[in-house]
This record gives C-alpha cells, sequence and structure tokens, in this order.
C-alpha cells in the first residue's frame, strides 16, 4: 500500500521580526527614493509610518497592485532610470532600487501567497541583477 504524503505546515513566522525586516528595507527604500528624487519616496515612508499603527494593512499595501501590478507599480517604476544622476551613480541606485524590491518581494513570498505579478518582477529582477543590467 503507497504512503500518501502529508503536507508539511510551515512554520509559523516570527511576525515581530518580519515587521523589522519590512520597515528596515522600506527605510532603505524611502532613502534611496529621496536621494534619486523619485516621485514615490513619500508614499513609501507612509507605508514604512503604517507598520508602527497597523501592521496589517501596511502587509496589504505593500502587497498590492500598486507596488507589484502593471505599468503603473513601483516595481516597472524601477525601470526608469534618474536621468539627474550621472551614469555610474544612475546604474548603482537601479541596482540598489532592484535589490531592495527582490528582498522585499522574498519576504512577502516567506509569508504566503503574494499578488500576482510579483513572481514575475522577482524573476525578471533577479536576472536583471545577475547579469549587470
Amino acid at each position: 500500500m503507497a504512503r500518501r504524503r502529508t503536507a508539511r505546515t510551515p512554520a509559523p513566522r516570527d511576525e515581530a521580526a518580519d515587521r523589522r525586516q519590512a520597515r528596515g528595507l522600506l527605510a532603505r527604500l524611502a532613502a534611496l527614493l529621496r536621494r534619486i528624487h523619485h516621485p514615490r519616496a513619500a508614499e513609501v515612508d507612509a507605508l514604512l509610518a503604517t507598520f508602527d499603527t497597523d501592521p496589517a494593512t501596511a502587509w496589504q499595501r505593500l502587497d498590492g497592485n500598486a507596488w507589484w501590478a502593471g505599468a503603473g507599480s513601483l516595481a516597472a517604476e524601477s525601470l526608469v532610470e534618474p536621468e539627474a544622476l550621472p551614469a555610474a551613480e544612475r546604474a548603482a541606485a537601479m541596482h540598489e532600487f532592484r535589490a531592495l524590491l527582490i528582498d522585499l518581494a522574498e519576504l512577502l513570498r516567506a509569508r504566503g501567497p503574494t499578488n500576482p505579478g510579483l513572481s514575475s518582477w522577482l524573476l525578471a529582477f533577479r536576472n536583471w541583477n545577475a547579469s549587470g543590467v
């Protein structure tokens, strides 16, 4: 008789640690966006503050379409290089932008199901950063 495999229940997440990690990543992202004069820096700052007052809403917003779905998402805006920066700084800033989004995406995925657009962006960012684009 064949044994049935039982689904493994993932280990419970440390919610406080996840929040600390998200807050750290968001703080770095907000600082980067301010440095490159990105118009959505204030939005990231506001999300960071939401983790202090309403973490459930903050997680929902972080996993939302504004971050991961379509041409107007923050992920898509990581493709638009800031023209005001010199070329070397611009390339480094875009690499950092994508690396921070990778870390945020991986954190979201570790917590459970995510926005459908997230997986495509995560794959693209990993490939671009690995190839030096």
